[in-house]
């Protein structure tokens, strides 16, 4: 039995094992700032390749899709620790909550074993001819559910 996709589990963030969406980066030299290191804007475009790679994985449409089409409505990030040129980065990512247009998401940034920053995205399914929030389509809601769910609140079936 798959767990509501309205509800919001407890779930820690700063764990690996919270996610099963996974992408990796890598910090470049132009990430960091005058202190050396990596500036907290540069964090935005990790959560960016993470949230594209749980879109591409699960079927979200990135871009114009058949009339559909998904906007961030939403982000958040908490900084846990600075990382420093040069370093590869984990980006996992998880649903945690489904609504009836929009989807939260939820980030750990990775370096090694530990969490440096974690994100909480709201994205939401447009029309695009209209510009209006429009539901996910079911067979999309289960592939979120299924694929991105989280690794630790929802179990395999």
């Amino acid at each position: 039995m798959t767990r509501p996709p309205d509800m919001d589990p407890e779930y820690d963030p700063t764990l690996r094992e919270t996610y099963r969406v996974w992408a990796q980066e890598r910090v470049r030299y132009s990430d960091t700032d005058a202190q050396g290191h990596v500036n907290n804007v540069a964090y935005f475009a990790y959560l960016e390749t993470g949230r594209t790679t749980l879109a591409q994985t699960c079927g979200l449409p990135i871009g114009l899709h058949n009339g559909m089409h998904t906007v961030l409505a939403r982000v958040e990030i908490d900084y846990r620790a600075e990382v420093h040129w040069p370093a590869t980065l984990d980006l996992g990512s998880a649903v945690v909550k489904l609504g009836r247009s929009s989807a939260t998401i939820i980030q750990g940034i990775f370096h090694g074993d530990r969490c440096v920053a974690m994100g909480r995205e709201v994205i939401v399914m447009v029309e695009t001819a209209t510009g209006l929030s429009t539901p996910i389509p079911d067979d999309l809601r289960q592939r979120l559910i299924e694929t991105a769910g989280l690794a630790s609140a929802w179990p395999e079936n």
